[in-house]
């Protein structure tokens, strides 16, 4: 199943300024072949601190592992999205 997966921080919540030592994904394509979810787009606006991707993954399980590293930090919004 496809999904959207958008997602926003504030800039003192962005792992750039923060500064505690919490690893950052910079990555999302390769995070994504890490945890068996298919990338199928992606981007952002940084200066906005915006991102999003288009995602395959045939269980939520995989996206709330995907997410993992910026849950508590970003506000993220997983949609399913239907092929046409």
């Amino acid at each position: 199943m496809r999904f959207h997966i958008s997602s926003h921080h504030t800039p003192n919540n962005c792992a750039v300024h923060r500064g505690d030592g919490t690893a950052t994904v910079t990555d999302w394509r390769a995070r994504c072949e890490e945890v068996g979810v298919e990338f199928v787009a992606g981007g952002g606006c940084n200066p906005m601190h915006m991102h999003f991707m288009f995602v395959e993954a045939d269980n939520m399980e995989k996206l709330q592992t995907l997410m993992q590293p910026v849950i508590g930090y970003w506000d993220v919004v997983i949609t399913p999205v239907r092929a046409a």
